[in-house]
């Protein structure tokens, strides 16, 4: 009954650190979550009140210069265009330095695996008569 008994706690240990990682998975999802959900929020209420503001600002402007209206509409329809563009180059630029979400457990579960892993095996150095290695021909210098 050893054997069977050894081979149950293996498998219960085992089960137990399955167990782990996926729980520290399941907790990395739910922080990326709620980080982007938050940044979502954060992002959608910024580009609301930054619209609102800029329209409210160029409003102002156009009455206020009636007569260069044009110049105002076509200077403003430029500016947003060029923010645009730089908004969409930043955000391509973010998007290809994402970090890998799965960092954590990636790196448990190779320290995991090279704690599982067997030791190398020793080798016996044998050294060929005469090589000049063996310490009982040393005649000194």
């Amino acid at each position: 009954m050893g054997l069977l008994d050894s081979a149950r706690d293996h498998l219960r240990q085992l089960l137990g650190v399955i167990q782990t990682r996926l729980e520290l998975v399941g907790l990395e999802l739910a922080d990326a979550r709620d980080h982007l959900v938050a940044l979502l929020a954060y992002a959608a209420m910024a580009v609301f009140f930054a619209g609102v503001a800029v329209v409210a600002a160029l409003a102002w402007l156009i009455m206020a210069f009636w007569e260069q209206r044009l110049a105002i509409i076509g200077g403003a329809t430029a500016l947003f265009a060029a923010l645009a563009l730089v908004a969409i180059w930043r955000a391509a630029r973010h998007a290809q330095s994402g970090s890998d979400i799965f960092a954590d457990s990636l790196m448990a579960l190779q320290t995991d695996r090279a704690a599982l892993r067997p030791p190398p095996a020793a080798t016996p150095s044998v050294t060929p008569p005469g090589s000049g290695n063996d310490p009982s021909t040393y005649v000194g210098d």
